[in-house]
């Protein structure tokens, strides 16, 4: 099944190459969990990692309710659980890339890795922008997923959108969980509309296919 998935963090603006492909983001999605001592011993450099390479790839934590206890699971667990389900994960920490690759324990991420999957060029460029009430309770979100391709149409069968609001910093007083974790990052709070994702479906050559909602956030 092919993907889409995109962090709400500001605007993602994906510049065209040529008429057919242009330059991705990589996704990286992390399983973890506030309880898992391998997990507090990799996330330091996997985090350094990540903020090096702010322009290349893009950050997804999805905090498991195992081996231990989560708080932030506790507030999302039937779409974490989604994404542990689809990928088939059985251990954390874990880390896939751009929806495909295995890239093993958060140790195990490379700048290599990076660079490989930043080197694949996108056939889809995607804006993506957000506006948060004053007082913070609802966010509206824009997605809209261009075909660059001025001759031939996009239509990939169970091509998805899934779009996720994250929280960049969570700093705790005092641990969470039983390691000595204080602070979480990109954790995944909501999916929209869920786990699941939404049908793109076929988008005509040089066009465009907007996605919008208007959400409470969690």
């Amino acid at each position: 099944m092919k993907q889409l998935l995109l962090a709400v963090t500001g605007v993602v603006l994906c510049t065209v190459l040529s008429a057919q492909t242009v330059q991705r983001l990589v996704l990286t999605e992390e399983f973890t969990n506030a309880s898992c001592p391998p997990c507090e011993a990799q996330n330091p450099g996997f985090n350094a990692l990540m903020e090096g390479n702010t322009a290349k790839a893009v950050v997804l934590k999805y905090q498991t309710d195992w081996p231990g206890y989560d708080p932030m699971n506790e507030q999302n667990p039937d779409e974490v659980q989604t994404r542990v389900t689809y990928y088939g994960v059985t251990g954390v920490p874990n880390v896939r890339i751009d929806g495909t690759v295995n890239a093993g324990t958060a140790g195990q991420v490379t700048q290599a890795m990076i660079n490989t999957a930043y080197a694949i060029p996108s056939k889809l460029a995607i804006n993506l922008t957000h506006v948060l009430s004053a007082d913070l309770s609802t966010i509206d979100i824009k997605c809209e997923i261009i075909n660059p391709d001025t001759l031939n149409e996009f239509n990939v069968a169970d091509a998805r959108l899934r779009l996720a609001i994250i929280e960049k910093n969570l700093y705790f007083p005092t641990p969470p969980g039983s390691t000595a974790e204080t602070h979480f990052n990109y954790v995944m709070r909501k999916m929209l509309p869920d786990a699941v994702g939404t049908l793109v479906g076929a988008i005509a050559a040089g066009d465009t296919a907007t996605f919008s909602w208007s959400v409470t956030l969690p």
